[in-house]
């Protein structure tokens, strides 16, 4: 069975160079790519579920992007459009599918930020059973 990668992608630039990362490790070592958009609904009101479907179409919408994006890298990818925070639900696929790595994007913030407000690299540092790979955005 092909090593799997796991990344999280959300069209953003750090997503984007996640991605990149992601082909070429998975290339490197014969494997496959995985790419998650993960969502956690808010439940709120009746215009919630507008935001839902916004959201809905937005994911499918870059997920279509990242496929396009990888056609010509000799890689298989798949993608997932996901319910849940983002950090536990890469978290999850990754241990679902016995990934050997999760590769995401990081917007370089400072290390107290992103420990106060959480961001999901760092979340899935804590989180994730296998190894992660943060790529800054070029």
């Amino acid at each position: 069975m092909p090593d799997k990668i796991i990344t999280g992608y959300d069209g953003s630039d750090g997503g984007k160079a996640a991605l990149v990362e992601a082909l070429r490790l998975a290339k490197d070592l014969g494997g496959e790519v995985l790419v998650l958009f993960a969502y956690e609904k808010v439940v709120v009101g009746g215009e919630s579920h507008d935001l839902d479907e916004a959201v809905e179409a937005i994911g499918a919408r870059v997920l279509a992007e990242a496929a396009e994006s990888a056609e010509g890298a000799g890689v298989a990818l798949a993608t997932e459009y996901i319910e849940g925070p983002a950090a536990q639900t890469l978290a999850d696929v990754a241990e679902r599918e016995a990934a050997r790595y999760i590769v995401v994007g990081g917007n370089g913030e400072p290390p107290l930020k992103a420990w106060v407000l959480g961001s999901t690299p760092s979340k899935l540092l804590a989180l994730a059973k296998c190894p992660v790979l943060v790529v800054r955005a070029q």
